[in-house]
């Protein structure tokens, strides 16, 4: 059976993705609606969204880098990051109640020391 491809984005009333304020609480029980198993999350995404609406990247606890226990009908977010940008700011995305955990995509021109950091945390 082919997969099944939703696409979902949060934009004001002119079509813009920029300078507004949503609703994430919103947007994400509108997204948990499609009961996916999966949502692709682009690492600018993430890094952008922590910057927007998270309030600040909380401090590592060792706690974050334990598989959290979830509802099994929430998605894992999928985040392709071969850059290694997100270094120090996945744990704030395990923490976030909208995802079962996270899973992060690499390659082979991912730097050594990002897939290090992946294997001791996570």
């Amino acid at each position: 059976m082919l997969p099944k491809v939703i696409v979902h984005n949060s934009v004001s009333v002119d079509g813009s993705l920029t300078n507004f304020v949503p609703d994430m609480g919103l947007h994400y029980q509108i997204a948990g609606s499609y009961k996916a198993d999966v949502h692709l999350i682009g690492s600018n995404t993430v890094r952008v969204g922590l910057d927007l609406y998270g309030g600040g990247v909380p401090a590592e606890e060792r706690k974050d880098f334990e598989k959290p226990e979830r509802d099994r009908s929430l998605p894992l977010w999928v985040i392709p990051d071969s850059a290694g940008t997100l270094k120090g700011l996945l744990h704030a995305c395990r923490r976030f109640e909208y995802c079962r955990d996270i899973v992060v995509l690499v390659s082979e021109e991912t730097p050594e020391e990002y897939i290090a950091y992946l294997r001791e945390k996570f």
